[in-house]
């Protein structure tokens, strides 16, 4: 019983830690879209897909993932030291894009070949889409949209359950030759897109100046973060459990 309780926790502490990454950029994610004027149910919808895409490729192929993440970090600072004055962020994410693009391209092929990050990644879209539906009417149906920590915990239960699915049940094209090759460019740009974009959120909060009446209309996505982070740790923690407790065995089904 009590190695049993032990893996059970060990799972669970896991999971905690992809849940909290997923789930502070969900709740970033919704709220932005929410603030973009994008439907309730659409901007659940893109936000689980959005997440899960770039949590999966953390969680599956993470070195590629890292790339990414170094790649669009140097071009946000980069763009915010160069072009201080413009507030452009398709040029931002459109060059982080190229340049994560080009970064990809140095991975060997063991290494693309042992994580598969496109596969990754796009098993995670996939749940992340696949969710998105159920979500939404579980938190039309509670009332749940204003709570981000609740809406993050059920987001990432949903998605890494989804996720655990479908990785046993992939499509064979995200695991063939060309997907191989692209997997690692792809991947990395999309990362670099993502990371790159949180920076430059977090750089138009900055415009944020209380005393003289100037709010950022991106202030909300920052506040939403934390409490989204807290639903992540609950809701992957849960998860976790439940994996170790119905006795799936995720890592037989990465590669």
């Amino acid at each position: 019983m009590l190695d049993k309780l032990s893996k059970i926790l060990g799972k669970a502490i896991i999971w905690a830690f992809s849940g909290a990454l997923f789930g502070g950029f969900f709740a970033g994610m919704l709220n932005f879209l929410l603030i973009e004027g994008v439907s309730p149910w659409l901007a659940l919808i893109l936000a689980c897909g959005l997440s899960g895409m770039v949590i999966s490729a953390f969680f599956g192929s993470m070195l590629v993932a890292l790339g990414g993440t170094l790649t669009g970090i140097l071009t946000a600072i980069s763009y915010q030291i160069l072009f201080a004055s413009y507030h452009q962020p398709l040029l931002l994410l459109g060059i982080a894009l190229v340049l994560g693009f080009i970064a990809g391209g140095f991975f060997t092929k063991r290494e693309i070949r042992d994580s598969q990050p496109l596969a990754q990644t796009g098993t995670g879209l996939m749940a992340g889409l696949a969710s998105g539906p159920v979500l939404y009417l579980v938190v039309s149906s509670t009332s749940l949209m204003g709570n981000h920590w609740a809406v993050a915990a059920i987001a990432v239960s949903l998605v890494g359950l989804c996720y655990v699915f479908l990785i046993k049940h992939r499509l064979a094209l995200l695991g063939s030759a060309l997907a191989l090759k692209m997997g690692g460019p792809l991947v990395c740009g999309l990362i670099a897109v993502a990371v790159a974009s949180v920076f430059w959120i977090i750089g138009e909060s900055y415009l944020t100046i209380p005393e003289l009446g100037q709010i950022s209309r991106y202030q909300g996505v920052l506040d939403a973060a934390p409490l989204g982070l807290l639903g992540g740790v609950i809701g992957g923690a849960f998860g976790g459990a439940m994996l170790e407790i119905l006795g799936i065995r995720l890592e037989e089904h990465i590669n």
